[in-house]
């Protein structure tokens, strides 16, 4: 059964996907997927195109939103995953090889739009030991200032006032 993370209420992480857990994540009540795991990273695992037929099959919404490691505090990265956070339906469930990447990823997107200190909040009470983070999370704060997204007014009130990051607002 495939361990899935609630990091607010209309957003969660886990782990690589395999063919059976399509399913559970529509049974839990997930209406998209967000995939962080570039298709090119050592393994054996269902690449993009395999896990996309699965999700529309049952009904799901699907984004591709590849991230290396080493790039992940990229702000191509982040704009990336915060447009498809902006896009797709909730809830979302996020993954990559572990969930850790689609945590960070989040987080880095939340700190543009909450206080660090709540973001950092959200991931200790979802078990997720992220404090480490601290600085590059201020400091992509800073950068959403240039963020594209960041100055469109209706996917800021999108992000900005939904559940989808957690805490409270700036």
């Amino acid at each position: 059964m495939l361990e899935i993370v609630s990091l607010t209420p209309e957003f969660a992480i886990g782990p690589q996907l395999s063919v059976g857990d399509f399913k559970q994540i529509r049974g839990d009540g997930y209406a998209s997927i967000l995939n962080a795991r570039p298709d090119d990273e050592l393994g054996t695992y269902l690449l993009a195109p395999d896990a996309e037929k699965h999700a529309r099959s049952l009904g799901l919404e699907y984004v591709h939103s590849p991230t290396q490691n080493h790039d992940i505090f990229e702000p191509d990265a982040i704009n990336r995953f915060e447009q498809a956070l902006v896009d797709l339906p909730k809830p979302i469930f996020a993954h990559c090889k572990s969930g850790t990447r689609a945590a960070i990823l989040w987080a880095l997107v939340a700190s543009r739009h909450r206080p660090v200190e709540t973001v950092i909040a959200v991931l200790r009470a979802a078990g997720q030991d992220l404090d480490f983070l601290e600085q590059e999370l201020r400091d992509s704060a800073v950068e959403a200032r240039r963020s594209p997204i960041h100055l469109r007014e209706d996917a800021l009130l999108a992000l900005g006032h939904s559940s989808l990051l957690g805490g409270t607002l700036r």
